[in-house]
């Protein structure tokens, strides 16, 4: 059956977000640094490790807020798999409506992070990202009037994973998952830096046989 462009643009769009996504949650490296000296209330979901004061005391190196944000709670569940353990941290902060997430892996006492989904946001710079991304013309281009795009995610991009669409510094992801279309946003220069699924996927896609 033949495509159309739309069906080829819309498809496009999809594994493109699809690898943004993947990107955040296995970045793996070290978290950006913060005031890593801010208590916090930790709590493990089971039975706390014998080491667990080690353990804590190595997340408390690899996770970090962002900035102008506290964390007020650190949430700890292990897991094993494949003789490894596994840890998924979950930090909450009063200021942000949802947490950052991080996944670690702890073989022979060495904290590993696999991947992240950070979203303890301050709703003022949630919004302003929104914002920013809205006014880019290849955004504006594909989402629906009125309310049809639905609500966008936004989260926190770490350098390293910035690094390989942009540059090594922290910046927002908008996404609308139902319009197919994602912007990268330097908040520093209040600007978007790159699009997924928007104007930019037709170059991408023009040359693709229809058929």
């Amino acid at each position: 059956m033949k495509r159309t462009s739309t069906q080829t643009l819309t498809l496009t769009s999809i594994i493109l977000i699809l690898a943004v996504s993947t990107a955040l949650l296995i970045g793996a490296g070290c978290v950006e640094t913060g005031d890593t000296s801010q208590s916090h209330n930790v709590t493990w979901t089971d039975t706390q490790p014998d080491d667990h004061e080690t353990i804590e005391a190595a997340l408390s190196r690899q996770i970090a807020p962002y900035k102008g944000v506290v964390y007020d709670n650190v949430t700890i569940s292990k897991s094993e798999k494949d003789g490894v353990t596994h840890l998924r941290v979950s930090a909450t902060s009063h200021g942000c409506s949802y947490p950052d997430l991080y996944d670690f892996a702890y073989p022979d006492q060495k904290l590993t992070r696999t991947g992240y989904l950070l979203e303890a946001i301050p709703d003022a710079t949630r919004q302003d990202a929104i914002g920013i991304a809205m006014q880019n013309p290849e955004i504006a281009g594909v989402l629906p009037d009125g309310a049809g795009a639905g609500v966008p995610t936004v989260r926190r991009i770490l350098p390293e994973t910035a690094a390989e669409f942009y540059a090594e510094k922290t910046c927002l992801s908008v996404t609308w998952a139902d319009a197919s279309v994602s912007a990268l946003v330097d908040m520093e220069t209040g600007s978007v830096v790159k699009t997924w699924g928007a104007n930019t996927v037709d170059e991408m896609v023009r040359n693709e046989p229809t058929g």
